[in-house]
Order: structure tokens, then C-alpha cells, then sequence
């Protein structure tokens, strides 16, 4: 999926969807509640009020950038509380590739926070060694995002996340912590969203036009 605001251009890269199996994240969104709401179906739920879940990267180009927005689970990742995702060995790359934008093409990475589905293409397994998916990328992590998730990662799943696709970046030199509200681009600015992670603030208004949340659908 592609589509154009202004000189902004957006493609959507698909790592993973289902229909159904969403309780975990919204335990009140039964069918019924569903179907009360008819503008979700056909794109976000089906006729019979499953919610479907697509999670995704967002490839973002400006005149002068080249952004992913969120890296999604992926391979070879273990210590996931879904089991699924565990040990995944799909081909996000190739689909990006295939698209028109290899990894070493993306200079900037863009984590909207660093929950598991999220982060987990910002590193892939190399000689049993996590390295940055992106080499040429800087990655932009909101500075209260990535305090906290340093500081409180005190489960298993949240310390896998945080070893394999967070702590790496740093160690490499790659991250650059970022502040809620911080411009990127002259067409594009981050939206403290406040809420679903402790310091999620990465929403992008481009050019004016576009205020959404863009991980929307992904949780």
C-alpha cells in the first residue's frame, strides 16, 4: 500500500497479519462490541466483528529522507511472550527490498516507542551477534521511551526486547535519543502521544495534512 501527502510519499511494508486472536490487547473488544462500530469493517475487523492485526513498518520519503517508522517483530528473536512470535524467519527484508527500499537505502530508523512489535528489524542476527538491520540509519528513540524501558525492563520478555533490539543500536552508536515533540524534517514533527507506553511520542504530522497515529492497528 502506497499513498502521497504533499511531497511525502508512504509505503506501508507488511510483516505480519491475522484476524483475530487481538483479545490480549483489547480483552472488551468481543464481536459484538465490534460490529457496534461499522466503520472498522471491512479494513480493521471482519463482518463478524474478529479485529484483524497488521503489523508493519511505514517507509516514509521526504525530498531528503528516507525513514522506516517502526520495525516490527523480527527473525530469529527469542524470549516473546506470544509464542509465535518467537524464532520468526520471515521475509521482511525481501519485502522491503522488493519494494524499492533495501536496508542500506534507509538513513533514518523512527521507533514510535519500544514495545516488542515495534523494534525487533532494528537488529538481525550476524556470527551470533545482533547489528544494526539499517547500517547507514541513524535510530531515533524518545528519550523518556528508552529511560524507562533501561530502567524497568524487570521481566523476561521485556529484558529480550530491550537486549536484542534496543541496546544494541546504542552499542553501536546508532541511537539518538529524541525528545517527544522534536522536528525531523521541514515536513515532518513528532506529537507527544502519551499512554500506551510511558513515553510514546511519536506521531508524525506531515505536512499538516496527516495526524494520526501511524503504528495504528498494530498496538
Amino acid at each position: 500500500m502506497r499513498w502521497k501527502v504533499g511531497q511525502v510519499k508512504i509505503t506501508k511494508v507488511v510483516e505480519l497479519e491475522t484476524v483475530g486472536s487481538t483479545r490480549f490487547i483489547l480483552p472488551l473488544a468481543s464481536n459484538e462490541e465490534v460490529r457496534k462500530l461499522p466503520w472498522l469493517i471491512p479494513h480493521f475487523a471482519t463482518e463478524e466483528g474478529r479485529l484483524k492485526m497488521s503489523i508493519h513498518s511505514l517507509v516514509v520519503e521526504t525530498p531528503t529522507r528516507r525513514i522506516v517508522v517502526d520495525t516490527g517483530l523480527g527473525n530469529d528473536k527469542e524470549g516473546r511472550g506470544v509464542p509465535t512470535w518467537n524464532n520468526r524467519k520471515g521475509p521482511y527484508l525481501e519485502t522491503m527490498a522488493a519494494a524499492g527500499f533495501p536496508p542500506q537505502t534507509i538513513d533514518t530508523v523512527l521507533c514510535t516507542h519500544l514495545h516488542v512489535d515495534h523494534v525487533g528489524w532494528n537488529t538481525r542476527l550476524v556470527d551470533g551477534r545482533w547489528l544494526p538491520t539499517f547500517p547507514n540509519a541513524r535510530y531515533l528513540f524518545g528519550r523518556t521511551e528508552y529511560e524507562h524501558w533501561r530502567d524497568h525492563s524487570d521481566t523476561e520478555d521485556k529484558i529480550a526486547v530491550f537486549k536484542d533490539s534496543v541496546q544494541p543500536i546504542v552499542d553501536a552508536g546508532r541511537a539518538e535519543l529524541i525528545p517527544s515533540d522534536a522536528r525531523l524534517t521541514e515536513e515532518i514533527t513528532l506529537l507527544p502521544t502519551p499512554g500506551h507506553s510511558p513515553g510514546q511520542g511519536e506521531v508524525l504530522a506531515l505536512e499538516g495534512a496527516l495526524r494520526g497515529q501511524l503504528d495504528r492497528g498494530r498496538g
